[in-house]
């Protein structure tokens, strides 16, 4: 029976983590909303002031902002993977999940190590 919690938990996380944006259970915060608007103003008033740059600069600054969203992008993902491992954690120590050898493979598939 523990087995088939760890599976559930486990594919939980991995659909989680597909960012299924239609879900019923998506958060979407009046911040994140206004934080949106002003990047779109920006991003408007960016591309007008890119028409006015070199080439050269065009492409080094565009190669900067793709690595700025890449890096964002991983942060985000990291900071949810983090959530949800805290929350493991916490039931854990709540004795409500046992930690394990089938936490340790979970946590096994989400952690990766630093290089």
């Amino acid at each position: 029976m523990e087995k088939l919690v760890w599976d559930k938990v486990r594919q939980f996380l991995e659909r989680l983590r597909c960012e299924d944006i239609d879900r019923e259970s998506i958060v979407n915060t009046k911040e994140f909303q206004e934080a949106k608007q002003i990047l779109e103003d920006k991003h408007a008033i960016y591309q007008q002031s890119m028409e006015n740059v070199q080439q050269a600069e065009q492409e080094m600054i565009q190669d900067y902002v793709e690595a700025l969203e890449a890096y964002s992008s991983e942060e985000c993902q990291q900071a949810y993977l983090q959530g949800m491992v805290d929350c493991m954690l916490t039931l854990c120590g709540a004795g409500i999940l046992k930690p394990k050898q089938e936490m340790e493979t979970l946590l096994k598939t989400l952690i990766q190590p630093s290089s």
